[in-house]
């Protein structure tokens, strides 16, 4: 749990200043503030300093020394967070979706809230276009995050299918969760995989994003985009060092 100066230094580094309660509006808030300002990355990863999932050292890197972090850090910080302010919280572990034909390992941190008697998706850890705002879990129900359509489906084997619609394009599912309660050590194992596994791309390339609040930012395998009206407004391939530093500052204060 975060001790009250923690929780205050976190509000600091994601500019939220409403009033907290365990609501909706507050979680919603939260959310937002959070995919706002810090940015999805995996540096530590190419740079090959080991990763940790511990509390104290997530809230080290990511509030402390303002840095970002992927799914399992970034989704096990805002665990922390919520906990520490009274949510309830429920971890499980989803299969990305977004390769047809392939069932891919479960590598995914998914956080679901109780709120009275509702349950909500909340996600601050893809890369990827990904929901903005909580995510009811009711099947077949539209949701929208302000840009983007939502809905679950049932499926068999993926358990809870979340499915997304960008303005003009078809539905597509982006990650699919079975309600099997993951405590914070099971991500370990998934997490040194992305890090080190030989068929991981995370040791690859630079993957890393923001959300402006109406663009997405995306610097991925030295291209520059930023994506916004389900369309690529701006596409840059970055070719020096000098390039990447000055994206990496102004655009994801990294």
């Amino acid at each position: 749990m975060l001790e009250d100066i923690q929780i205050k230094q976190y509000f600091e580094r994601i500019g939220y200043c409403q009033a907290v309660y365990t609501n909706l509006e507050t979680l919603s808030g939260l959310q937002w503030a959070h995919i706002t300002h810090i940015p999805y990355e995996n540096l530590d990863i190419l740079a090959s300093i080991p990763l940790s999932l511990k509390a104290t050292n997530l809230f080290q890197k990511i509030i402390v020394r303002k840095r970002g972090g992927f799914c399992f850090e970034l989704q096990g910080l805002y665990k922390e967070l919520l906990e520490s302010i009274g949510f309830h919280v429920v971890q499980y572990s989803a299969r990305f979706m977004d390769k047809p034909g392939i069932v891919q390992m479960r590598r995914h941190r998914v956080l679901v809230v109780q709120i009275g008697n509702r349950r909500y998706l909340t996600d601050v850890g893809i890369r990827s276009e990904s929901p903005r705002m909580p995510i009811e879990l009711v099947y077949d129900t539209l949701q929208s995050d302000g840009v983007c359509e939502y809905r679950f489906r049932q499926d068999a084997f993926y358990g809870w299918v979340l499915c997304q619609k960008e303005y003009g394009k078809s539905w597509k599912p982006l990650y699919g969760f079975t309600e099997e309660p993951q405590i914070d050590d099971d991500f370990i194992m998934p997490c040194f995989y992305c890090e080190k596994h030989p068929d991981s791309t995370f040791n690859k390339f630079m993957k890393i994003s923001i959300f402006s609040g109406e663009s997405d930012f995306t610097l991925v395998n030295g291209i520059f985009q930023e994506y916004r009206n389900a369309k690529v407004q701006y596409r840059k391939r970055l070719t020096s060092q000098s390039e990447i530093s000055d994206i990496l500052k102004i655009y994801f204060g990294l």
